[in-house]
């Protein structure tokens, strides 16, 4: 247990660094997107080979899809937020993810969590805090936020599709072939970049290798460990390193009073999370296993 308690919490901080990897190459999105796709794709893929046959009918393919359409949306919006406004403002506005899964758990999951609708509107109290909308609106926050936004509905929606794909294909091809898909899909978006150098290149594999499929993988295996519902809490390490990423090595410090914003939207996302935990735990029916109320969580 404590094992994938440390394997999730490591996994969670170290996608709270991705600032270092993206913003020293002053490339777009556009263009990091689809080439930490590609590595992804291309580290996972002889592990994805080696699994056992996989059944591929018109419901895996649809979930494979649905997969690499949800995380491609979800990556290239919260790398875009990165690229238009502070870490702060784009990884706050992010985590605004762990509540949407909870409101629309009851709708996808059939289950649901107390208290998830007032915490959601103490998100959005403590992000217009954030956002600091009486001062002088910093260049970029407002669109910075909205997208960041964006990519926590994307992030919401593949919540509830890599649960069922995994199940079916093993998390190793999972993580692979939509990978693939959608570095194939975004290569358009390379067209007429010319500006990408090999230092630039090299960056984003290291961190496509190391924090994009390296903590993936070891964030699996902890899941694995501790179920789903313990994890939801233990990945907000993420934004709290990245807020301090930002203020450290940025100098993207916060106004006390916005500080007091990103901790209700935490504090929010912390409590909708532990609810999640204690009331699926006490609400399963004598007899199921707990990895398998645990899955339903994913």
């Amino acid at each position: 247990m404590r094992a994938g308690l440390v394997m999730v919490t490591l996994a969670a901080a170290s996608w709270g660094t991705w600032s270092l990897f993206l913003r020293p190459t002053h490339l777009s999105a556009w263009v990091t997107s689809p080439l930490i796709f590609l590595v992804m794709g291309i580290v996972t893929l002889p592990f994805a080979l080696r699994g056992p046959k996989s059944t591929w009918d018109r419901t895996t393919i649809t979930l494979l899809l649905l997969n690499a359409g949800f995380d491609a949306l979800n990556v290239i919006t919260y790398f875009a937020a990165i690229d238009r406004t502070t870490v702060a403002i784009a990884v706050l506005t992010h985590y605004l993810a762990p509540i949407l899964v909870a409101l629309a758990a009851p709708r996808f999951e059939k289950l649901s969590t107390p208290g998830a609708g007032p915490a959601a509107l103490v998100a959005l109290v403590g992000l217009v805090i954030v956002l600091e909308p009486w001062r002088a609106a910093a260049d970029g926050a407002v669109p910075g936020a909205l997208l960041g936004v964006a990519s926590a509905v994307c992030y919401a929606g593949n919540t509830f599709t890599v649960r069922r794909l995994g199940e079916r294909i093993g998390a190793p091809r999972a993580m692979a072939y939509h990978s693939l898909i959608a570095a194939a899909v975004l290569a358009p978006l390379l067209i007429g970049h010319s500006e990408i150098e090999a230092s630039d290149v090299a960056l984003l594999a290291a961190g496509a290798i190391t924090i994009g499929a390296g903590s993936g993988v070891v964030y699996i295996v902890g899941l694995t460990r501790i179920g789903a519902a313990r994890a939801a809490v233990l990945t907000f390490a993420e934004p709290l390193v990245a807020v301090l990423v930002g203020a450290l090595v940025w100098e993207e410090g916060l106004h006390p009073l916005a500080a007091v914003g990103g901790a209700l939207v935490l504090g929010a996302g912390i409590y909708v999370a532990r609810k999640a935990r204690y009331h699926h735990e006490h609400a399963v029916a004598p007899g199921h296993e707990s990895h398998d109320r645990d899955a339903r969580l994913q």
